[in-house]
């Protein structure tokens, strides 16, 4: 009578543990689902920045093409340097502003995801940032490239006549 009390008690056991590991299993499902979601969210919005980086590169290369076409007056330059430095500010802003973004949504989801898949976002993120400064560093060396028009003295326009 004992040993069917016992068994009674092992098989309810038994069934306690396979129900609470389907519970939890429901659950690490429902977390995966919500983290899917929230990866999709992010590349919408990675593909919605990243339109909005190739909609400023539009008007960067038609100013590109101004300054090509109007060296030959010192205002016209001006004013297409003014664009170009406009729409670097507007480029520049937009990638700083998809980078925090995205570093919030990325420490956010490597908080709930554990400490291997943190790992590698923040190494993914330091190669971004990596990337970031050699852009930022181009971009400098090809403003300091480019000099005034008329570097020497007598390289100026011909004012004589």
């Amino acid at each position: 009578m004992d040993r069917i009390w016992l068994e009674g008690a092992a098989v309810a056991a038994f069934v306690a543990l396979v129900i609470g590991i389907l519970l939890w299993l429901r659950s690490a499902d429902r977390k995966l689902g919500k983290l899917i979601q929230t990866a999709e969210a992010m590349e919408q919005y990675t593909q919605h920045a990243a339109a909005q980086v190739t909609a400023l590169m539009d008007p960067v290369t038609a100013t590109v093409r101004t300054v090509q076409k109007q060296l030959d007056g010192m205002s016209k330059v001006a004013e297409a340097t003014k664009r170009i430095g406009d729409a670097a500010n507007q480029l520049s802003f937009t990638v700083n502003r998809v980078s925090t973004d995205l570093n919030e949504t990325v420490e956010r989801h490597a908080a709930k995801s554990g400490e291997k898949v943190k790992h590698g976002i923040t190494e993914a993120l330091d190669w971004a940032e990596v990337s970031y400064a050699v852009w930022q560093f181009w971009q400098n060396k090809r403003k300091d490239s480019r000099s005034s028009a008329c570097s020497s003295y007598g390289q100026g326009q011909d004012t004589t006549n």
